[in-house]
């Protein structure tokens, strides 16, 4: 699937999911989802450091696509061009940094 694609399946999801629940699909909200998923990716990469027996190797896998996941529904709900905005970012970091991409 192309990054088109997946923010499209993420978004109904999240569409569905606001309607079951009732609530309104909204920025805010989604950033607060942001949020507590980026809170769980740094809760297992502190495991691992500090309190080993608590790592999750897989679960911290799965929290990094729930970020990516609800990195998508934001973009959608603040109409990123992720296609264009992608593309420019890297082009224009690569041009910052004096690196060739190739």
């Amino acid at each position: 699937m192309d990054i088109k694609e997946i923010q499209s399946r993420v978004v109904k999801f999240a569409q569905k999911r606001a309607e079951a629940k009732k609530f309104k699909f909204s920025p805010e909200l989604s950033y607060i989802h942001l949020t507590e998923e980026l809170g769980e990716v740094a809760r297992q990469l502190s495991n691992k450091q500090i309190r080993p027996e608590l790592y999750n190797e897989k679960n911290l896998k799965e929290e990094i696509v729930d970020l990516i996941l609800e990195s998508l529904i934001l973009a959608y709900i603040c109409k990123v061009d992720l296609d264009k905005g992608i593309k420019e970012k890297l082009d224009a970091l690569f041009t910052r940094h004096g690196f060739d991409e190739h």
